[in-house]
């Protein structure tokens, strides 16, 4: 899997994934494991999935919880009862 390109690892992802249950086979889970194993180290791969050489960097879902309490706070808003005017905490 180390010589495979990133879109033929993608590739073989997306496919091992999507195939119905009575055409998998004794390797299936097997190989699937190997190639996202082998996706997990390469850029920005890495970054996404969370197995990154730098133990600060977040990972893509610490990102989106962290979006995610952002706009609950930027959903906190009230109207001005003189002008009407939509006023949002930020």
């Amino acid at each position: 899997m180390e010589n495979t390109k990133t879109s033929e690892l993608l590739d073989l992802i997306w496919e091992l994934e999507n195939t119905p249950e009575e055409k998998v086979k004794d390797d299936h889970y097997d190989r699937l494991d190997e190639a996202n194993a082998e996706l997990a180290k390469r850029s920005p791969f890495d970054r996404i999935i969370g197995v990154s050489d730098s133990v600060n960097d977040p990972t893509l879902e610490e990102r989106a919880d962290e979006m995610a309490g952002d706009i609950k706070l930027l959903k906190r808003h009230k109207h001005d009862d003189k002008s009407g005017d939509v006023m949002v905490r930020i």
